[in-house]
């Protein structure tokens, strides 16, 4: 069996900024701004919770469970109306490989590894209709633990405890995104990373310091290359 844990901004979407302008709206609403908040650095590959703790250590001068939880909320409260009103899309050959994978590869499960919380990744997936295509119970998201390194740490520990991997055995789960930190999650559990640069703010170079196992363009316009491609050892 291979466990194809994706990414989804960047990899599997992009939300035409759906996800900024909500978190912008809940930061106005629960801190009673007028101004829009100024992220001081990209916020690809980044979990939610590291993005809600800077910001509310940011303005606050802490940051408490009380306080990220609400704003958390309400981002994922904005969220839902700026993904219907922001009309993103999926990327090249996303839905028809995943429709493959579902019809043609019993042996491939689809898992999300994901900066997003749950419910942003589930609202996500579900509003571009490829929520069916992935098991949620084992996949992994950012309001689990800050660093995604320990997000993917989750995901194997889920899939460990479920017995459907071997302690110590993880050349079965293969990592896809478009970031750098998703090299260095997959690096952190021994796990294989596929970069695919259609949606990335990455370019090849920046990859430089942690290589992962392959690295697209797209993903291959064929479902069937796709297949051989992950399942080379």
């Amino acid at each position: 069996m291979l466990y194809l844990a994706w990414d989804i901004d960047g990899t599997l979407l992009l939300t035409n900024r759906a996800g900024y302008d909500a978190l912008q709206e809940a930061i106005c609403d629960y801190f009673f701004r007028k101004e829009p908040y100024e992220f001081k650095h990209t916020l690809a590959g980044c979990t939610d919770s590291s993005i809600i703790k800077e910001i509310v250590t940011d303005i606050k001068g802490r940051c408490t469970s009380g306080w990220a939880a609400s704003l958390m909320l309400k981002y994922e409260m904005y969220l839902k109306r700026n993904l219907k009103a922001h009309k993103g899309y999926l990327m090249p050959n996303v839905e028809k490989t995943l429709r493959y994978l579902s019809e043609n590869a019993p042996e491939i499960t689809n898992l999300l590894l994901t900066g997003n919380t749950a419910n942003g990744a589930r609202d996500k997936v579900a509003e571009y209709g490829i929520a069916r295509y992935f098991d949620f119970r084992h996949s992994s998201y950012g309001d689990l633990a800050e660093e995604r390194d320990e997000v993917a740490k989750i995901l194997y520990t889920r899939l460990l405890a479920d017995g459907l991997v071997k302690a110590g055995e993880t050349d079965s789960i293969i990592i896809i995104g478009d970031t750098p930190n998703d090299t260095r999650c997959a690096a952190a559990i021994g796990a294989r990373c596929v970069i695919v640069l259609a949606g990335s703010e990455f370019k090849k170079e920046d990859f430089n310091d942690c290589p992962p196992w392959k690295m697209w363009d797209k993903l291959p316009d064929d479902p069937a290359v796709f297949v051989r491609e992950i399942s080379e050892t």
